[in-house]
């Protein structure tokens, strides 16, 4: 892997990087979402097109650094992040509450967050999603959602792997019908990859890697 991709790559570092392709200063990004690397076009500030040609970089101008975190304060970061997507949230459910009710002294893991993994804080928009299932899926899972019903999707093309939404409906101790939601990203014909929860309405955000 090329540096400047590894370092786009890395969720620790901005979503951008200058380099020097043909003499001239160009950018390139990276949509997390997707996770997809473009570069912008030339003389323009907001389109791009998807980059691939990294023999082409001559140099990689050096990024700033930021300073040096804390572990401590990178965990309390994360649950800052996890905890403001939260609080947008129209439902409540055993999740949500979790998050809302962390203990800012321990990490996502100790908070039963997350399970600790490299997608801790990567969030995947419900509209990303979108794209790839269709408006089909996409209208089943906000109806399913706003009724509180059980809903399983069929895999989808995501980013070539295979997509799926899922919603499920539990009795909460006060008696009261919740619903747990997520969006699983797994290798092609296998029942391993990435697992995100629904953290509000138009949001999922990593929770385990299987």
């Amino acid at each position: 892997m090329h540096e400047a991709e590894q370092y786009l790559r890395n969720p620790a570092n901005p979503p951008s990087l200058y380099v020097i392709i043909g003499g001239k200063r160009r950018k390139l990004f990276i949509n997390r979402d997707v996770e997809t690397i473009g570069i912008l076009a030339p003389r323009k500030k907001r389109y791009g097109y998807v980059f691939n040609a990294w023999n082409s970089i001559e140099k990689i101008c050096n990024p700033k650094r930021k300073k040096e975190i804390s572990a401590e304060d990178r965990q309390r970061k994360l649950i800052l992040k996890y905890q403001k997507l939260a609080a947008k949230a129209s439902f409540s459910n055993i999740y949500t509450r979790c998050v809302l009710n962390a203990d800012l002294t321990k990490s996502l893991h100790e908070n039963g967050i997350t399970t600790g993994t490299r997608i801790d804080g990567k969030v995947i928009s419900l509209e990303a999603i979108r794209k790839w299932c269709g408006e089909s899926y996409y209208q089943q899972f906000k109806d399913a959602l706003k009724e509180k019903k059980p809903f399983n999707s069929c895999r989808f093309n995501f980013c070539g792997y295979d997509g799926s939404l899922w919603i499920a409906v539990y009795t909460s101790n006060d008696g009261i019908n919740e619903i747990n939601a997520g969006f699983s990203k797994e290798y092609r014909n296998c029942g391993n990859g990435y697992y995100y929860l629904l953290i509000n309405d138009d949001n999922f955000i990593g929770y385990d890697i299987d």
